[in-house]
Parts: C-alpha cells; structure tokens; sequence
C-alpha cells in the first residue's frame, strides 16, 4: 500500500466551542514540495511552524502562508502548494467561528488568505504562531496542541448579536435538511423577507441562498461518494440531487477539485481527508440519516 506524503491528525473540539469549530488540525509532511487541491471548504485558521504554502484562489489572486494566517471560506476548490519540509496546526471554523474570530462579511472577505496580524493584530498574531512553532519543534503533542488552539480561540472570539447568530444557525439546519431545501423553507424559518435573507446569506456564507445549496450539494455528495461504506440508498439520493450525471460532475469538480469517480481512488490526498467525516462539525453532512462512516476511509 502506498504510503501518505503527509499527515493529517484531527482533534475534536472541545464541547464549548462545538457552535465555532468544525475539527482542531495538525499536519506534516516531509516532502520538499506537495501540491495537492483544496475543497471549498470552511474557514482555516492556520499557523505553519516550518514550511510553507502558496494557493491559487484565481488568475490573479494568490494567497501566501505566513506564521499566522486565516483561509476565508472559500466558495470553490482551489488548487495549491506546500514548500516543506512542513509542521502545521489549526482549526477549521463553522460559519458562527467566522463570524465570531473575523468579523468580516464572506462575499467581500471570502475566498482569500488573510494574516492575522493585519485582521485583528500582531499580539493575537504571535499568539496562534507560537502554537504552530512549538508543534513543529515537537514541544507539544497533537492533542496539547489542539488544547492550545482550543485555548487561543476562547481568547479571541466575540460572536454576532443573537439575531445573527439564529439566522446562522437557522442556515445551517436549513442547509443540512436535505439536498435541494427550498428557499422558501428559509425565509419561513428565519420569519425575514426575502431581500433580508438574501443579503444576509451572501454576509455570513458568501454566496445567495440558491447558489449556496448548489455548493453544500456537491460537498455533501462528494463526502457520501468518497466514503466506501455509505448505504446504497444514500448514495442513490446524492446522485439524483442533480439534474443528471454531467451536472453532478461539473459541480463536484468544481467545489472538491475531483471528479466524483477520482474522489476515493487517487490514493491519500488533502481532498479525501477533509472531505471525511473528521473534518465537518455543524452541518449534517448526511441530512440526519444518521450514517456511521468508517473513519480510517478518510
């Protein structure tokens, strides 16, 4: 069996921060360079210890690591590269974690790196790097460090007004009902009008409500594809969320970066980790089937 090029170790947050974080992080790989695809995944908070990484969001819009730095969630996968030898630790945030560590709207902040140091300050800064620097020197375990970042995330969150927050967390269940909600669903959940609900989808997920379904469709049924002991009817259901198979393709390749036939069959890849049932939190990925994945698929 081929061995991984890199390493993925995922801690579970703690219960207090469950509403803010999907999974604490650490990564290594010894490689000189791996270049690999990131999903449209949530918002990473990130801090490299050693190494570095280089991500192509556009043509023109490049997004280099730093000591300290945030991924903002991104609207499509987006491919990029790591100089290593590398040691990394960090914490994927929920939308609520985006909200509450960043505060800056997805549609205008979105999809692009951010360093700490010019988002909230060199102090907070320093804080997130010296916990990337200690795992990298192997001063700390994964599980110490993921406690760390636990720590460094209570220190540094201020979340929305509670009207925000529900319209969030409304979102989320909304989102996570079934494969194609109706909008309508939404606007009756949140009891706002549509303009409202428009605007406030595109402030906290980047995109309208329509296109946002369009992108937890294609995440939800690549997780389920991508996972090799998901019922048969499961995955019958995500196959015919889209119109056809041409449709489900071009979606899945755009938000994971793979094909669906290419999603468990390209041996270890950051596309396969994150896609695996480790690395979400909030959103049922799985719409409340209650469906056990294996966890060493990922």
């Amino acid at each position: 069996m081929m061995e991984p090029r890199f390493r993925f170790e995922f801690i579970p947050a703690p219960e207090d921060l469950a509403p803010y974080v999907n999974t604490l992080f650490v990564f290594s790989t010894d490689e000189e360079r791996l270049d690999d695809i990131l999903p449209a995944y949530s918002a990473q908070l990130i801090s490299f210890g050693t190494g570095a990484a280089r991500m192509q969001f556009a043509e023109d819009r490049i997004g280099e690591s730093s000591p300290a730095f945030v991924v903002a969630p991104m609207q499509e996968a987006a491919p990029f590269s790591i100089a290593g030898p590398a040691r990394a630790c960090g914490i994927s945030l929920t939308s609520l974690g985006w909200a509450s560590f960043a505060h800056l709207p997805v549609d205008d902040a979105g999809h692009q790196v951010h360093h700490i140091k010019d988002l909230i300050g060199d102090e907070v800064a320093q804080s997130l790097a010296s916990i990337g620097n200690a795992y990298a020197a192997g001063e700390c375990t994964p599980q110490e460090a993921g406690e760390a970042l636990a720590s460094f995330l209570r220190d540094n969150l201020l979340p929305p007004s509670d009207r925000e927050r529900q319209f969030i967390e409304k979102t989320v269940a909304w989102l996570s009902s079934s494969f194609n909600p109706p909008i309508d669903a939404l606007i009756a959940a949140t009891g706002d009008t549509e303009r409202n609900v428009q605007r406030l989808c595109k402030k906290f997920f980047g995109k309208p409500p329509a296109s946002l379904v369009k992108r937890y469709r294609a995440m939800r049924a690549a997780t389920i594809l991508s996972q090799p002991n998901v019922p048969s009817e499961i995955r019958d259901e995500a196959i015919n969320a889209f119109f056809d198979q041409a449709h489900m393709v071009r979606d899945i390749r755009r938000f994971t970066g793979r094909t669906p036939t290419g999603l468990g069959g390209e041996g270890f890849t950051v596309t396969s980790d994150t896609l695996g049932p480790e690395g979400y939190g909030v959103v049922d990925l799985f719409g409340g089937a209650g469906i056990a994945t294996d966890p060493d698929s990922s």
